[in-house]
């Protein structure tokens, strides 16, 4: 083993070491209808961005909501682990019921117990407040002529589950929330690493990509027309492999992209192609390369 492999080890232990937890989720969805076309959007999004999402049904949510459109987001659904296994709940349908059950402290039912494990395990919670908030367009439409104070006993169930820590936003925003509440955990994770005595520089290293080695220059440099000498260009570093294949084809790679490729492998990209930051640490602590081929 040369010096650059034992490098590479080391750096390679350090960033699973100080990284924070991988981003997974449980997405439970109950039998608010209200909001629902909106959130899948959003989930697409956040599994796009990296986030491994699982799903979860209660009855009412499989008798009411589209299991075609369920289905189509391609996404595992699980019964079992369903606390343990992730670090965000994540509901995009609440219903009023259930969103009056957790802020009472009642926990009788799937969606409820969940809600209640997550919040006392102060874990990450995330939920869609468009079926139930008497202040959104969509419940105003159905419900222009709600007495005031059933309002108020729905806006202060929302507010309760507020002071819970529950992260509440309407199904547009489900996505932004949630990836939110992801770089505030990160952020907090680092800050608790840099208080036990861990340097914000060992931290940021080991965030950073590997600078590859510069180009060894021609002896002499450059020389101009008129005898004035000048610096080379700096090259682009040759891929660690042969890049096979035609330039992927997707507008955007995300950090869920760069999961599914080979440690050490070579990703070709076109120039209008965008790379998220996520997607580029990834590649980064994954030794893989992303070049761009016109």
């Amino acid at each position: 083993m040369n010096p650059d492999q034992l490098r590479a080890i080391i750096r390679q232990t350090l960033v699973e070491l100080l990284a924070p937890a991988p981003r997974r989720a449980l997405v439970v969805f109950t039998g608010g209808l209200l909001g629902f076309d909106e959130c899948l959007g959003g989930l697409r999004a956040l599994a796009d961005e990296g986030v491994a999402l699982d799903v979860v049904q209660t009855p009412s949510a499989r008798r009411i909501l589209d299991q075609h459109k369920i289905g189509a987001l391609g996404l595992p659904q699980v019964d079992d682990h369903l606390v343990a296994n992730h670090q965000m709940l994540i509901a995009p349908t609440l219903t009023a019921n259930v969103a009056a059950k957790v802020s009472h402290g009642i926990a009788d039912c799937l969606a409820s117990n969940l809600f209640s494990e997550f919040i006392m395990s102060n874990r990450l919670v995330v939920a869609s407040s468009t079926a139930v908030s008497p202040d959104e367009a969509p419940k105003r439409s159905i419900y222009p002529e709600m007495p005031s104070g059933y309002a108020e006993l729905l806006r202060a169930n929302l507010t309760a589950l507020t002071s819970f820590g529950v992260r509440l936003a309407r199904s547009q925003a489900l996505a932004r929330t949630a990836l939110a509440a992801f770089d505030r955990r990160d952020a907090a994770h680092k800050d608790a690493l840099i208080a036990q005595g861990i340097p914000a520089q060992a931290l940021a290293a080991c965030a950073a990509p590997a600078i590859p080695a510069p180009a060894p220059r021609p002896h002499g440099g450059g020389v101009s027309h008129r005898g004035t000498r000048v610096t080379d260009t700096r090259r682009e570093p040759a891929p660690r492999g042969p890049v096979t294949g035609a330039p992927s084809t997707l507008k955007l790679i995300s950090q869920g992209v760069v999961q599914k490729l080979d440690p050490g492998s070579c990703l070709a990209i076109r120039p209008d192609t965008k790379v998220t930051a996520a997607a580029r640490d990834m590649a980064a602590s994954q030794n893989i390369q992303i070049t761009v081929v016109v």
